[in-house]
């Protein structure tokens, strides 16, 4: 989930009759491409599967680890979690976006929350379907977590302190991205037979770390906004910026605690130490913040990090472990 609202309540704009598929197929192609672009949504999937698979395939050198039909299926289940993920929070934010950002299909009427709702079924099925194809398990926790997306909507509308205070609100949001890189873990177990818990959290914790320095640059303001919800209004600017930077240093120091690329030779090692190149994205948007060049840190050097690093470490993986094709 992001970020709280004022009024997270679901409020359907008026009914306009029974959805058609004629009708709506068009309005949520349309939708998808402007709230979430499949260059954005395709490459997070893709590189964050990879980069915590990869980690793991580091962690067990033995497994077997695979580039084939299972781990391509579950590529295809977390970018369905994230389409799931945009399109209850479209509701969720209908009547602080019909304020304030009246122009997104929602509110202008692009698209309606019947169409929504008819997607998010579709969704929860085919998530289902392809889930069990390979796993019970896998199944359970997907639904698991798809059930919990919708819940923190009713949260957010029972609790003020979820809804408008910033850092509980990621604490009880958080939870839906850790179950999905859970969610990868064990399709790594299903694909290899391995994998321990440990091995898990440690993976887990490097995604999270490279997550939450995209999720800590897009809310730092370079001045307290009354009302914005921004991490530097809640812990002011230094701490924010502290924790944007700390996270990816953290992400960045794990990743290289476990390609250990000092141990690698020739092409192994220089590929070993590609994850430490993003560091050239913090740089870069720190030089432009502190240079009042943007009232916010900017999102691109925060996407360019979460994007570079999750690449390096999966090419680090495909050096140090050289997994097999197919199957």
């Amino acid at each position: 989930m992001t970020s709280p609202t004022t009024d997270p309540t679901l409020h359907p704009p008026a009914h306009r009759g029974p959805v058609s598929l004629a009708r709506s197929v068009p309005r949520l192609s349309a939708f998808f491409a402007e709230r979430a672009p499949a260059r954005v949504y395709v490459t997070y999937a893709v590189l964050w599967v990879l980069a915590l698979q990869g980690t793991l395939a580091v962690l067990n050198p033995a497994a077997g680890w695979r580039l084939g039909a299972p781990l391509l299926a579950e590529i295809v289940s977390v970018y369905l979690a994230l389409l799931f993920i945009r399109v209850v929070d479209e509701q969720k934010d209908l009547e602080y976006d019909r304020r304030y950002n009246p122009d997104r299909p929602l509110p202008r009427g692009a698209i309606d929350v019947a169409e929504l709702r008819a997607v998010m079924a579709l969704i929860v099925v085919a998530q289902l379907a392809l889930n069990a194809w390979f796993s019970w398990p896998l199944a359970l926790l997907m639904a698991v977590d798809l059930a919990y997306i919708c819940f923190l909507v009713r949260l957010e509308r029972w609790s003020a302190v979820v809804r408008e205070r910033i850092f509980v609100n990621l604490l009880v949001s958080y939870p839906v991205q850790a179950l999905l890189s859970v969610h990868v873990w064990l399709a790594f177990r299903e694909a290899t037979g391995t994998g321990p818990a440990t091995d898990a959290l440690l993976a887990a914790v490097l995604c999270a770390c490279t997550f939450m320095h995209y999720e800590f640059a897009r809310k730092t303001g370079a001045r307290k906004v009354p009302g914005a919800t921004l991490y530097s209004n809640a812990v002011g600017l230094r701490a924010s910026v502290a924790l944007t930077v700390g996270c990816a240093v953290a992400a960045l120091g794990i990743a290289l605690a476990v390609i250990r690329p000092w141990e690698l030779n020739g092409a192994a090692a220089l590929a070993g130490w590609l994850p430490l190149t993003a560091f050239g994205f913090i740089w870069g948007g720190a030089e432009r913040f502190t240079g009042r060049r943007t009232p916010t840190w900017p999102p691109g050097p925060a996407m360019g990090f979460l994007a570079w690093c999750y690449l390096g470490v999966f090419v680090a993986a495909l050096a140090v472990v050289r997994p097999g094709v197919g199957g």
